[in-house]
């Protein structure tokens, strides 16, 4: 390979570098930021917050409506081996049941739902299922025998969210 054809190659190797360095570095641009003054960041108008928020709670969201309401048979069940599985205690999603777990079979797992004519401050989340011959009922975890059967079945509104 004589002297002119050695410096073709590093020619050709010094631009395919150029361009490769190109697609892969990263590109630095200029821009122009203005300066705020801190105290001018946030501004808080006091006449802004109707309800002080006192630490260790939540607030409390009046007035929501579910997305759709419709009404179904409910019943109560609670953690007997009579009325679940070999796991009482564990729901078909896999968490424990707790109040406010709900079984319903036509809606998905983490649906959060409200009875407004039994007791419209609580929501419930679908978290289990009920035997597969229920379509369209829920039914309430309680914590004894005793409650699910003072509950009985009722038909009731649910707002679903």
């Amino acid at each position: 390979m004589n002297f002119k054809n050695k410096l073709s190659s590093v020619a050709h190797f010094a631009v395919i570098f150029a361009i490769m360095a190109d697609l892969v570095l990263p590109k630095t641009t200029s821009a122009e930021t203005s300066f705020i003054p801190p105290n001018d960041l946030l501004q808080v108008n006091p006449l802004a917050i109707e309800k002080p928020f006192v630490a260790g709670t939540l607030p409390k969201a009046e007035n929501i409506t579910g997305r759709r309401t419709i009404t179904v048979v409910v019943t109560a069940y609670s953690s007997t081996p009579d009325q679940t599985d070999d796991t009482p205690f564990i729901t078909a999603s896999g968490s424990t049941v707790h109040p406010g777990t709900l079984a319903a079979n036509f809606l998905r797992f983490g649906t959060k739902v409200r009875f407004p004519d039994y007791d419209k401050d609580k929501i419930y989340i679908v978290e289990d299922r009920m035997n597969q011959r229920y379509t369209k009922r829920a039914d309430i975890w309680m914590e004894t025998r005793g409650e699910a059967k003072q509950f009985g079945v009722r038909t009731l509104k649910m707002e679903i969210f």
